[in-house]
């Protein structure tokens, strides 16, 4: 048995999704899954699954509830287990089969790729976390408990993208992140951090227009939505960014001519050429 949490809540068996029926069921699971391998009170359980107002019957409602999940597992037969300790929980799995602890594993061995000067390997292994992702975090898991959980990963997600833009300004790849960057600043529009370097990525790639549209946009959003003017940064760029606009050499002007124009012109320097020679002849 697969799980995975990074987007919608889901069970894979082999090549089959398994759907958990019942809202409470799924906080049930989530709040296991998320803390795979760990210990979880059973009095948190009670809180993920009914919050502030719990039946009196919570106790017996949940393990009710991780009997039926237990069931799941052991006709899955792979080896996964739902194991007490008191009045505690634990879900027994191995790293590869939930998704957030493969994300969490890549994002550490690209870490150490990186302080080790292995920047390809490093942005090779964040591309491949990222793409475990398939939306929020728990986002069809409806739990005032789990929202802090969600925020944390929505946090590790975003220092990954953080970390692989560094990487591929660092290896020089600034304008083939373009793409990537306009994905990941749509997903977080009042984020500074990547706009500035979408901004800075689009005047690399002498798209000097549409990198200042970033920042307008962006002021646009955090002045008008948020009432919260952009920091000194985003200011340094944008003036950076036209100073280099206004001082960038004029491209010369491209020169059309017919055949019997070029031929002229190769005879005058032809010409020109032999002069000099005589010139440095009498000269010696």
């Amino acid at each position: 048995m697969e799980f995975q949490f990074l987007g919608p809540l889901t069970m894979r068996s082999g090549n089959s999704s398994i759907y958990l029926s019942g809202e409470r069921s799924r906080r049930l699971l989530a709040g296991l899954v998320i803390d795979a391998n760990r210990t979880v009170s059973i009095a948190r359980l009670i809180d993920i699954v009914w919050g502030d107002n719990p039946p009196a019957t919570a106790r017996q409602q949940i393990q009710n509830r991780l009997g039926r999940l237990r069931s799941l597992l052991t006709c899955d037969g792979s080896g996964q287990q739902i194991v007490r300790h008191g009045d505690c929980y634990t879900l027994e799995v191995t790293e590869e089969r939930v998704d957030g602890l493969r994300f969490r594993r890549l994002c550490a061995e690209a870490g150490i790729a990186r302080q080790h000067g292995e920047m390809t390997r490093a942005a090779t292994l964040l591309r491949q976390g990222l793409m475990l992702w398939r939306g929020n975090a728990m986002q069809d898991v409806h739990s005032t408990m789990l929202q802090a959980d969600a925020a944390h990963w929505e946090e590790s997600r975003l220092r990954a993208i953080e970390m692989l833009v560094e990487i591929e300004f660092e290896r020089g790849n600034s304008v083939g992140s373009v793409p990537e960057l306009q994905s990941w600043a749509a997903l977080h529009p009042y984020h500074e951090g990547l706009h500035m370097r979408l901004a800075e990525a689009l005047h690399h790639a002498c798209r000097t227009a549409e990198s200042l549209a970033v920042i307008r946009d962006l002021r646009s959003r955090l002045d008008g939505e948020l009432g919260i003017p952009p920091g000194p940064a985003v200011h340094e760029l944008e003036r950076r960014i036209i100073a280099d606009q206004r001082t960038a050499s004029p491209r010369p002007p491209s020169i059309q001519m017919n055949r019997q124009t070029a031929e002229a012109l190769h005879r005058a320097l032809t010409e020109t050429t032999k002069v000099l020679q005589l010139l440095g002849r009498a000269l010696e």
